[in-house]
């Protein structure tokens, strides 16, 4: 949840794991609402964002990557059995459902190509023990509980037009204020007034956030790869002498090249869905979005670290094709060594023969 301190800092926590979830700093801004002896100077715009961070109760929404992909067709199926009434939001890439229970009013969603969850409305507690587990044999390529990335933002919904009436006589503006789906510094706000916008508008924002523990999960299997080659590295740096298969070499170039190819190839990572390219608007949400979380910077960087990673394996498996070839090398000197002691030794015999037999005669 968001926490507002006594200056009005707002804070939200970026993206984690599950593993270790405070590795992570957290974001923070300060709204753009003014001094108190400047008030008369603030915008109306700004007058009714503060009004909206005041006045409206500020929700979770809660992401988890938990696999490569999901099969929708398959979710479709399970949240049918269990009784839920799924819609087919975007066909292929993002399936919804309403998630009432126990107090919870949360409107959760479904990424195919990212295979994430993003629950509006649900805490991350919520999602990972009562819905991630609801969904869970429809994953592709599941990940173990401790590599599920996740990301907590939070969110505020003008859900109908006495909603809006509210905030505009609270920030006491005359003009017609911005309601469009938008960030507010590190928050969330939904306009649902039109309920088929709000939840297209959810969908754009909820591509972007998922777009974001994708990656992480991608970020995190590049981490692990640079900790096991390091070893490796350290003792090349000191001329101790490598105990290392070309076999294990092979794997991890190999393990390499799919992470490349889930960042590159694979999925749309590393660009706008098509989906957004007809609806100007929502292709907004899911740059701003993006932007927000740094998903062009962290991909370049994740490109740059798995090129140098590709040359440092290269480099040790030319090393070890070095060391097999001394072997195989040093092999035929045996044998050529091994086969003139031969034809010396046969030499030496057929010599001694001849001599007898000079004797003898």
């Amino acid at each position: 949840m968001t926490n507002i301190d006594s200056y009005g800092v707002k804070t939200t926590k970026f993206t984690k794991g599950i593993a270790n979830p405070t590795r992570y700093l957290r974001r923070s801004f300060v709204p753009r609402s003014k001094k108190v002896n400047a008030v008369d100077t603030e915008s109306e715009d700004d007058k009714f964002e503060s009004s909206i961070l005041k006045t409206l109760v500020i929700k979770p929404c809660t992401t988890v990557t938990t696999g490569e992909r999901y099969d929708l067709g398959k979710c479709l199926e399970i949240l049918n059995i269990n009784g839920f009434q799924p819609s087919n939001l975007i066909p292929g890439e993002i399936v919804s459902f309403n998630y009432r229970t126990n107090g919870i009013d949360g409107t959760i969603m479904i990424l195919g190509q990212t295979g994430s969850v993003v629950c509006w409305g649900v805490d991350e507690r919520t999602a990972l023990i009562e819905i991630v587990p609801l969904i869970s044999e429809a994953i592709v390529n599941k990940l173990e509980v401790e590599e599920y990335e996740t990301e907590d933002m939070d969110y505020i919904e003008i859900e109908s037009a006495e909603d809006l009436e509210n905030l505009r006589s609270h920030s006491g503006i005359q003009s017609e204020p911005k309601i469009n789906s938008r960030l507010i510094g590190d928050v969330i706000l939904i306009n649902s007034i039109e309920k088929s916008e709000g939840i297209l508008d959810k969908a754009a924002f909820s591509s972007g956030l998922s777009r974001s523990t994708a990656l992480a999960v991608l970020e995190n299997a590049m981490e692990r790869h640079i900790s096991n080659t390091r070893i490796i590295t350290e003792k090349i740096s000191t001329g101790i002498k490598l105990k290392v298969k070309e076999s294990d070499a092979l794997k991890s170039i190999g393990r390499l090249f799919l992470i490349r190819g889930r960042l590159n190839l694979y999925s749309e990572l590393i660009e706008t869905p098509d989906l957004y390219w007809s609806e100007p608007e929502l292709e907004i949400i899911f740059k701003d979005v993006s932007r927000y979380l740094d998903i062009s910077p962290r991909i370049n960087i994740l490109n740059s670290k798995l090129d140098y990673s590709t040359d440092e394996c290269r480099a040790i498996l030319s090393l070890l094709n070095e060391r097999n070839s001394s072997f195989l090398e040093w092999i035929i000197i045996y044998l050529i060594t091994f086969e003139v002691i031969f034809e010396l030794f046969h030499f030496y015999k057929s010599n001694q023969e001849s001599t007898k037999r000079v004797e003898v005669d």
